[in-house]
């Protein structure tokens, strides 16, 4: 009698244990979940945040190597091969406003 009842004991004691154990894993499993959903949502902010910082300052170099070309400053083949590479990633990154017009205007020009 006495036997079982140390048994009893021991199993509803490693019992509790467990499921203490448990309940603090799956505190920190949730825990680690959100930090990971958290990391994530400030990625992706980043990168939202670089697209738009790399689309203006795309759209200003584009603006002023436009106003210099008008202005009948010389610019090299290289110069406006990198000026070409830029308005690519400016126009794939979802710009569209006057740069177009001007760069298209430019082009016709022959100054491009």
């Amino acid at each position: 009698m006495e036997s079982t009842i140390i048994v009893s004991i021991i199993t509803t004691v490693g019992m509790i244990v467990v499921a203490i154990i448990n309940r603090r894993t799956n505190k920190k499993v949730e825990e680690i979940s959100d930090i990971k959903q958290d990391i994530e949502a400030m990625r992706e902010e980043s990168k939202e945040n670089m697209k738009k910082h790399t689309l203006e300052s795309d759209k200003t170099y584009l603006v002023d190597f436009l106003s210099e070309l008008k202005n009948g400053v010389h610019k090299s083949s290289v110069q406006k091969q990198r000026a070409k590479e830029i308005y690519d990633r400016y126009t794939d990154n979802g710009g569209n406003s006057y740069v177009h017009d001007d760069w298209d205007d430019c082009r016709k020009k022959g100054l491009l």
